[in-house]
């Protein structure tokens, strides 16, 4: 049994949150460095906001239906802007690398 086991409802958002992140092809990976200490606060702050957000069942039904690859979140979900300020970092970075080359 895990801790997650005994809140299944906040199991639930994060996995949301997961799937979402995929699905915009941002990676947790791009914030967990000493580089990208502000894309690593926005993150902190997207994971706050998905444990205390209330449309778990909505953003669910929702990712049923979309598409596997997408530009934005939903209108609904209150970390939209969390995740475009994610996605504008990556492509800084891409940027920077392709610049760099």
């Amino acid at each position: 049994m895990s801790i997650f086991d005994l809140d299944l409802p906040l199991n639930e958002r994060l996995e949301n949150m997961s799937e979402m992140m995929s699905r915009l092809g941002i990676g947790p990976a791009t914030a967990a460095t000493e580089d990208h200490i502000g894309e690593a606060i926005v993150l902190a702050s997207a994971v706050r906001g998905c444990e205390t957000c209330d449309k778990a069942q909505a953003c669910r039904a929702w990712l049923k239906r979309a598409a596997q690859s997408l530009y934005r979140a939903p209108a609904f979900c209150p970390n939209a802007d969390r995740f475009a300020q994610l996605i504008a970092a990556e492509l800084a970075a891409l940027r920077g690398k392709i610049a760099g080359r």
